[in-house]
């Protein structure tokens, strides 16, 4: 949750002082998938035909399919919901992000998805990438949704600013070693880590991991900084910038790039990338 100041907006910076904000406002715009919840950081949303993207439960049991029965116990708190995201949309459009998702699906599954592949004109998240057990797979789902030359804008929490302080970041060995080995869901690799410092040594997740297991979608499987997102993201794609958005209460990695693979990424895994989906060498 993004907190604001006393003037009813929260103050940032752009801690590496690259043109980020600029290459946002110029290349997110058009037919944009949406993934995983709001996306509050950069992006002009007045440019942009929003179609938004969940899993079932919405990772935190807040997203709610199309004609779904809602049980009695519960109809009034998802009413009250309901009602205040309904007026916020009236006023604020696509900024913001409903329980009501356009498309119910898990983007790691986005690629078996034939009327996904090349629909949209750029792809956007926000805290979702951290909660990946295969995050070089993620977004590679990420780059077949959306056209070629299109582009990608991801916002990954900074590790220092969340409970994932007490960790290490991610190396980059680490994420092509889970991308080689076709990591999934039931990967339990770091749940230890993840428990030591989320719930034993920060506290703040406590409440939460009472209702929701330490399992995927729930926990950080993998910690990131500017420089693992940075060589991660260049490993991959074309025409990177990445930098840090430091508010008052919260800092994201934040990234843009062109949906490009780079030509080295595919030759060097190509029997890799035929494995997950022949559509990875012949897009």
């Amino acid at each position: 949750m993004r907190e604001e100041n006393k003037t009813g907006t929260t103050a940032q910076s752009l801690l590496l002082g690259t043109d980020i904000n600029s290459r946002v406002q110029q290349s997110i715009q058009g037919r944009v998938a949406r993934v995983g919840g709001t996306v509050n950081q950069l992006v002009n949303y007045r440019q942009c035909a929003v179609e938004d993207i969940n899993i079932p439960d919405g990772g935190f049991g807040r997203v709610f399919k199309d004609g779904a029965v809602v049980v009695a116990r519960n109809i009034f708190p998802f009413l009250k919901r309901f009602v205040r995201q309904e007026v916020l949309f009236l006023f604020q459009g696509d900024r913001i992000s409903r329980d009501r998702k356009t498309i119910i699906l898990d983007m790691h599954n986005a690629h078996q998805r034939n009327e996904l592949h090349d629909r949209y004109d750029c792809a956007i998240s926000s805290n979702l990438l951290e909660h990946s057990p295969n995050p070089i797979w993620l977004l590679l789902n990420f780059y077949l949704i959306t056209r070629k030359s299109g582009y990608q804008f991801h916002a990954i929490p900074h590790y220092r600013y969340t409970y994932d302080r007490f960790r290490k970041p991610t190396t980059i060995e680490h994420l092509i070693e889970d991308f080689e080995a076709q990591a999934d869901f039931s990967d339990m690799s770091h749940v230890d880590d993840y428990r030591q410092s989320a719930v034993e040594k920060d506290g703040w997740q406590k409440k939460f991991h009472d209702r929701y297991p330490l399992e995927y979608p729930f926990i950080h499987f993998h910690v990131f900084d500017e420089n693992n997102t940075n060589e991660l993201m260049k490993l991959m794609f074309e025409d990177v910038v990445n930098d840090v958005l430091k508010t008052d209460v919260y800092s994201d990695n934040v990234v843009i790039y062109k949906n490009i693979l780079k030509k080295q990424f595919v030759e060097k895994n190509r029997k890799i990338l035929s494995r997950y989906s022949e559509l990875l060498v012949h897009k």
